[in-house]
Order: C-alpha cells, then structure tokens, then sequence
C-alpha cells in the first residue's frame, strides 16, 4: 500500500516529530510505501521526503495558508496516488477542508493540547475561524489515532459525534534505537542521577520540579544532580524566572541545563540516570497527551515520575514502572523521589518489560490494521 504523510520534519528532536520518524520509517520496513511532506527536510536517506509544508503553528487559523497548502499537495497526489493520507500532527489537518481526496482515506493523530485548536484562541474572530475549520476537517476525517485516552476524551468534550471515528493507539518507542539495558549492567551511582528531557518552558513543569527537589534537598538527600536536557531559550521569561528560583534555594551545584543532545548523548544520559522527572502540568487547554520520553527512560531500566492530570498516566505503570502524583504537591513527590534513589522501590526490570510491551513495531501494525479496517467501511 501507499502512505503519504504530513508532518513537521523527521529530525526525532522533540515530542512531533520523534512520533513522526519512528512510525513512517517502521510502517516502511513492514514493507508498504511511503512519502513524506514536511516542513523542513531532515538529514536521515531512509525515507523520501517533500519540503512542501510551512510552519504548523501557521496553519491553526489560517484559510488562506491552508487552501495554499491543499493546492500543492492535490499535485503531489496525482503522481504519488496514495492509498492513504495521515495527517501526524494536528495543525496540519487544517489543510484537508480544502483538499480534494477522492476515493483516498484520510487519518489524523491526536497528540493533546492541539486536538482542539479553538481553545488556544482568545481573539472571538480568529477563535471562530480556528472552530470552522476543526469542525469542517474532524466530519471530513475518515479515521482518528489518539496517543492515549485521556486525550480522545479531552476532544470527545467537544466533538462527541466522533466516538466512532476514534481509536486510541498509544506511542510506542524504537526499541532498536534505544536498546534496553538491564539494571546489573550498570554501576550505582554515589551522586545520585535526576534526568529531565524536554523543552525549557512553562508547560513542562520545570518550576515544579524544582520546588520538589528543593523539599527533598532539605529532608532526605543533597547527593544528586539534576540534568536538564533540551531546548532552551535563554532570553525567556520562564528561564530567567527558573534561574532565579535555583539561585534563591541555592541550587546551583545540583541541577545543570545540558542544552540540545544528539541521539547517542541522549543515550548515555538515560543510561546513566537513577530518575527520570518531569511534571508537566494542565492549565486546562495545554496538556501533556501522553510523553514517550517516560518509555525512553524505561527502556534503560530508569524509573518515572509524571503528573496526573494528564495522559502521562497510560505511560507509566504507577508503583510499577514509576509513580503518578499531583505535580504541586511537593512533599508527594519528594517523597516519591526518595523511594526511588534511596529505598530502591521500583524494580528497573518492570521499567523495561514496559518499554518492550510498547515497541514501534507492534503500535505501527495496530495503525496499519486500523489503515484497513477504516478502508472497509
């Protein structure tokens, strides 16, 4: 079969474009063929990609970019005759009202805060804008992927009348990139090790975490660092606010920003962690709709902990492969941190049987099971 896809760009550098990557080029090795429209072309030869796209965030309520959009893709279309069109990340799906697709099945996959747009939107106009065009394409969408629960019943809220159209399929992690390593074969670490990976903003609860690990700074341990890996804007606001917060607990020594990794940094530093944390939190129209950065750390047999009110939840096993717990609750999960560093609570071999539970390989035939199953009706 033929697949053509839509998404940011296949760099695997953050939460998009990681789905992205792992699926198209796993969907590919199961043998059907694929082409890719992006935004910006990517470094990797594996797969065959289309510089065609502009910005996501352009697209959200923009008739205009989308109609554009749908022209250039409607010729991709007539010498690529897809079977199929999934749309990976949400911004995108703006394009298809305008889009003409024939007898072609149309996808979408719902990662969180952006699978109903209109919320991100106080201006009534351009809110009214954002509504038509996500009412116009969720009717014309023959198929929905939800990365969890939690977000198909955040767009069920709604949409209702999409019941029937929506399948959750959680994210699933290439388990050949990263490779799971059993705890005996690592050395423990004196300098207990505290791992962060995402981007430096409001939403990933950076400021959260650092009032939990001040708690369990002053009640149960100093010997740790705190490694915070990803993209930072150093001029922010919010950084300037989180470096001032560490300076004023003095934490100067214990948590150190580490900036953009590569793959095989990214590698070394879950394999040499004790702890991944992130509290990512909800302000009730941005959300974290699943995070497989928690499956990346189970792979290497390192234990989590997330927030609750989010789809974080159907990541982690809570008391199993981690724990769940109210990101403001700072004793909660400082005291949760402790159990993991210092009593050994979650055993790391139930971190990786979760990780292999959630392969690439068996997510992407439950997406191309769910391709046929659609073609049918």
């Amino acid at each position: 079969m033929k697949f053509l896809y839509l998404t940011n760009h296949l760099n695997g550098t953050d939460g998009w474009s990681r789905y992205s990557l792992d699926l198209v080029v796993e969907i590919q090795n199961q043998g059907h063929e694929v082409l890719v429209l992006v935004n910006k072309k990517s470094n990797q030869t594996r797969i065959k990609e289309i510089e065609i796209l502009g910005s996501p965030l352009r697209y959200l309520a923009n008739p205009a970019l989308s109609f554009t959009g749908a022209r250039k893709i409607s010729k991709i279309m007539k010498d690529f005759t897809p079977d199929i069109i999934h749309i990976l990340i949400e911004p995108y799906a703006t394009i298809l009202p305008f889009l003409s697709v024939g007898k072609t099945k149309t996808f979408l996959t719902i990662h969180g805060t952006y699978a109903y747009i209109p919320n991100l939107f106080v201006n009534h106009i351009t809110r009214s804008i954002s509504k038509f065009l996500s009412g116009r394409f969720y009717k014309k969408i023959n198929g929905i992927i939800s990365v969890s629960e939690y977000t198909k019943k955040y767009l069920l809220r709604y949409y209702p009348e999409l019941c029937g159209k929506i399948e959750t399929i959680t994210n699933g992690i290439d388990l050949q990139k990263f490779e799971p390593t059993a705890s005996n074969q690592k050395s423990p670490n004196e300098i207990k090790q505290i791992l962060f990976v995402g981007a430096i903003k409001k939403r990933k609860g950076i400021l959260e975490s650092i009032e939990a690990i001040k708690y369990y700074y002053n009640f149960f341990s100093k010997k740790f660092i705190f490694k915070v890996v990803g993209v930072c804007d150093t001029g922010s606001n919010y950084y300037h606010t989180v470096q001032h917060k560490i300076k004023e607990y003095g934490l100067k020594n214990n948590i150190i920003f580490e900036g953009v990794a590569t793959d095989g940094e990214l590698q070394q530093y879950y394999e040499s962690s004790d702890l991944f944390l992130m509290l990512s939190i909800n302000n009730g129209r941005e959300f974290e709709g699943y995070g497989l950065v928690y499956l990346e750390a189970n792979s290497k047999g390192v234990p989590c902990i997330g927030p609750n009110d989010s789809g974080v939840g159907e990541a982690i096993l809570d008391t199993k492969t981690g724990y769940i717990v109210d990101e403001y609750n700072v004793k909660e999960v400082a005291e949760k941190i402790n159990l993991i560093l210092n009593n050994e609570a979650i055993d790391s071999q139930n971190c990786i049987d979760w990780a292999k539970r959630n392969d690439i390989k068996v997510k992407a035939k439950e997406i191309v099971n769910y391709y046929t199953i659609c073609e049918k009706n």
